[in-house]
């Protein structure tokens, strides 16, 4: 409830007129009529006199108006999900995870082809690329719980398990056969594809313009 509605439910209920109540006050009909529509608001005296006009204090004129607009802010101040922030977010997890697969693959190759002396240097940078894979898998999954559907967010999840498939297949196709930059460029066009065609087509994931 407004301060207007407020005024003018409170003046109806005692049956008071409006030519009354701004002759109580010193003011103009028109001005309480304008008070009572909203195109207008009283002054902080003419509040209180109004107050007394109708035989209550001036916390119980204003206090549904301070209720509305309390819950006004509040609705402002509730946060609500940005659709363009979202999915650069989506984007930038299956980057890092491409990134991160065929560095885990130059990695593997490098530790095969190189010596015993090198092994363990290898083996430092395979075990934390590794774990720098786990967590950019992690958050790629965890990107599915802002879908309020739970049918769709089983089916999509579904679907990036497969694209995670595929890409293993391809680091191991890399390694298998030392295939180097042609190998990151086929993890590259596996990861355009999944962003430009299956996110959009089969996930309802729009994330680009």
């Amino acid at each position: 409830m407004t301060l207007g509605e407020a005024i003018r439910k409170r003046r109806e209920g005692l049956k008071l007129s409006q030519g009354y109540v701004a002759e109580q006050l010193g003011v103009s009909r028109q001005a309480v009529s304008k008070w009572e529509t909203g195109q207008a608001e009283p002054t902080a005296s003419n509040l209180v006199r109004l107050a007394e006009v109708f035989q209550i204090s001036l916390s119980e004129l204003v206090e549904p108006c301070a209720g509305q607009e309390e819950g006004d802010h509040a609705a402002r101040r509730e946060k609500k999900p940005n659709p363009i922030l979202r999915a650069n977010l989506i984007k930038m997890a299956i980057t890092a995870q491409a990134a991160l697969w065929f560095n885990c693959t130059s990695v593997i190759y490098q530790f095969q082809h190189s010596d015993a002396l090198m092994h363990s240097l290898y083996r430092g940078a395979l075990a934390v690329s590794l774990v720098l894979l786990l967590l950019s898998s992690v958050w790629m999954a965890a990107n599915h719980l802002y879908e309020p559907d739970r049918g769709r967010r089983r089916k999509n999840t579904l679907i990036e398990l497969g694209y995670c498939c595929v890409q293993l297949a391809a680091d191991l196709l890399t390694i298998r056969f030392g295939l180097g930059l042609v190998g990151g460029a086929l993890i590259i066009a596996v990861g355009c594809v999944y962003i430009l065609y299956i996110n959009p087509r089969f996930m309802g994931r729009k994330l680009t313009r």
